[in-house]
């Protein structure tokens, strides 16, 4: 076997190919990192797929009031009165695992405008990042949220 063959992944095609793919990979777990999605792996890591309203492609923004990070139509959502599944289109999932936000930690679900359209803002308990949704999906988080019980209790000690 000659040298040439043992050397062919030094082709800068290849080269060029793997630093855009690490490049891609670093973005994303850059983004991950800035909107609070890592944060919400730990405790909220989907284990199963959920059953419920889904909603595919939504955009929706994760993070800080100031910086937030903004989803455009890579998200997909299921609500159901036990909680909210969160995942990511797949090419941007990496460090972004699905994640299942039971209603019990959820703080607030608050109605917020967004450039001319319905959203919500949910804020969790003991966490940072704020979960901002336009559209219809916010109005079925909203009343998802309302008719669980744990926002009953929450309502009634009040």
């Amino acid at each position: 076997m000659n040298g040439a063959g043992r050397l062919a992944f030094l082709d800068p095609a290849w080269v060029v190919l793997l630093l855009v793919l690490l490049l891609w990979l670093g973005i994303c777990a850059l983004l991950a990192r800035a909107g609070g999605w890592s944060t919400l792996a730990g405790p909220y890591r989907a284990k199963y797929p959920v059953v419920g309203e889904r909603f595919r492609f939504v955009s929706a923004s994760m993070g800080s009031e100031r910086l937030p990070v903004h989803y455009r139509g890579c998200l997909f959502i299921v609500v159901n009165r036990h909680g909210l599944h969160i995942s990511v289109l797949f090419p941007f999932r990496f460090r972004s695992p699905p994640l299942f936000i039971p209603w019990s930690a959820v703080e607030s679900v608050t109605e917020k405008p967004l450039l001319r359209t319905f959203g919500v803002a949910v804020k969790l308990r003991d966490q940072w990042p704020i979960i901002r949704v336009p559209g219809r999906a916010a109005h079925v988080i909203r009343q998802a949220h309302d008719v669980s019980p744990s926002s009953r209790a929450v309502l009634t000690s009040r």
